[in-house]
């Protein structure tokens, strides 16, 4: 039979009880009412009592703890449902990220739900490591590449920290998972060749003026497409926005204009079209990136068409898509390969690119704008032959 006692200078009670082995244990309630430490002795022993009837698995473990807790107290133990709980955590992402994290948070979070099964409507302390790296090892077997499997695990691990932070579960079993090495695949830059040749391609377009942006300023192709003429300085020669991977931070980014995009820009802002859309590319503004139909896959098209090899490979960027090592990204790497090539040091490369480790932005958040002019004019100008 458990019982409590107390020890001298101590404030709390101990409990002391036998665990099924016939072994007395004892350990301290951290309570300091006697009836309450020894209902809390009462749950210990009861507990291991219950469990020594069968091998329990995790949600037995805690629906013999929650009846024993409330058998012995006579309170109720609140349950957080692993469904309810995570689509709270969706519902505060999509209201605090961009929309298409939110979409890709959801996304992630739905399939979990949907491998648990009836199992995501128990407490959410019943998930356990074994769920989460089934779940993991499903996309595996699916044929996910590494790198998004990796992101779908980190996902995982930040709902589950919520929850721990929540006060909803004391681990994350998310924590520790098996998953593929991402493969390390990187774009390819674009020769200034290549670029002369997309530029001959998209005359007369806005994607010729995407392709500037990109090549002279190094934006992505969200960024560029959806850029605004409130964010281009003709006078100071600069754009000034916020790129919508940091967009939640609100850290603009500061590019000085290259004389080749200058031109090209001055031209378009004379323009009545100009006038009547506040997007300098109002004809790719708004667009989805991705998909069959989508700004990257219309730009492949045009990759074929200036007769550039978008380079694929035979590894996977998820089942069934085939890694392109060249694509309007590369645009932006031809941006800051160029400007390492010319001796522009790596804090003013990273600058210019607007680099979203933030201690990385501490160390060049200093440099002036005359610095950065004169990293931008060191690039060739559009029409030349590379030196």
């Amino acid at each position: 039979m458990a019982y409590v006692y107390s020890r001298p200078g101590s404030q709390y009670f101990m409990a002391a009880f036998k665990t099924p082995a016939g072994q007395w244990m004892r350990r301290s309630t951290k309570l300091t009412k006697e009836s309450e430490a020894l209902r809390m002795s009462f749950l210990w022993e009861g507990v291991g009592a219950t469990l020594q009837l069968e091998t329990p698995t995790g949600a037995q473990v805690d629906k013999v703890i929650r009846e024993v807790w409330e058998r012995f107290s006579g309170k109720r133990l609140e349950l957080t449902p692993t469904r309810d709980f995570m689509g709270a955590w969706i519902d505060r992402m999509r209201s605090s990220r961009s929309a298409k994290t939110g979409e890709r948070y959801g996304k992630v979070i739905d399939d979990f739900l949907v491998f648990l099964g009836e199992r995501a409507d128990l407490d959410i302390r019943a998930v356990t490591v074994p769920d989460v790296q089934g779940f993991i090892d499903r996309q595996t077997r699916a044929g996910l590449s590494g790198t998004t499997i990796g992101l779908n695990a980190k996902i995982l691990r930040a709902c589950f920290n919520a929850a721990i932070r929540a006060g909803a579960v004391e681990k994350n079993p998310a924590g520790m998972l098996d998953t593929p090495e991402a493969a390390h695949e990187e774009r390819q830059p674009f020769s200034l060749g290549e670029i002369n040749a997309l530029l001959a391609a998209a005359k007369g377009t806005d994607w010729e003026t995407a392709i500037l942006i990109a090549a002279f300023a190094g934006l992505r192709l969200g960024d560029a497409t959806n850029l605004q003429w409130a964010s281009v300085d003709l006078a100071a020669k600069m754009l000034a926005f916020v790129p919508q991977k940091v967009r939640r931070k609100k850290r603009e980014l500061r590019v000085p204009i290259h004389a080749t995009l200058y031109r090209h820009l001055d031209a378009l802002a004379s323009r009545t079209r100009a006038k009547r859309s506040p997007f300098v590319c109002p004809d790719l503004a708004g667009r989805e990136v991705g998909g069959r139909a989508g700004l990257s896959a219309e730009f492949m098209a045009l990759m074929d068409v200036a007769g550039i090899d978008a380079m694929l490979t035979d590894e996977k960027e998820g089942a069934g898509h085939r890694f392109s090592r060249k694509s309007f990204h590369s645009l932006r790497h031809a941006f800051v390969t160029g400007l390492a090539n010319r001796g522009v040091a790596a804090d003013v490369r990273q600058k210019l690119a607007g680099h979203a480790d933030e201690k990385m932005v501490a160390r060049y958040s200093h440099l002036a704008d005359s610095t950065l002019r004169r990293a931008v004019a060191k690039l060739p100008a559009a029409g030349k032959r590379a030196s």
